[in-house]
């Protein structure tokens, strides 16, 4: 069967589950600059993961919009002492 012109052209957005730090202070609406000042404050209640060797600091999609709807952004301290 052959595909329709209209077919070949269809593209698939994927939402990612891990951002870098450019895209996670968009996420929350700051600079990179001030997420970079928060983090380093313990204001940014999730904690980066590592990929293997990679040494970019990757978050989270799903925790950060947990950590914003449950954690009402609460503190580093206080976002993983409610996740133990």
């Amino acid at each position: 069967m052959a595909m329709s012109q209209n077919a070949k052209n269809v593209s698939v957005r994927i939402e990612p589950v891990l951002v870098g730090i450019g895209d996670a202070a968009s996420m929350l609406g700051i600079s990179v600059t001030a997420f970079k000042d928060l983090d380093r404050a313990g204001q940014i209640g999730p904690l980066p993961v590592q990929l293997g060797n990679c040494r970019r600091r990757l978050y989270s999609v799903e925790e950060f919009r947990q950590w914003i709807t449950e954690g009402r952004c609460c503190s580093r301290e206080q976002w993983q002492g409610m996740k133990e």
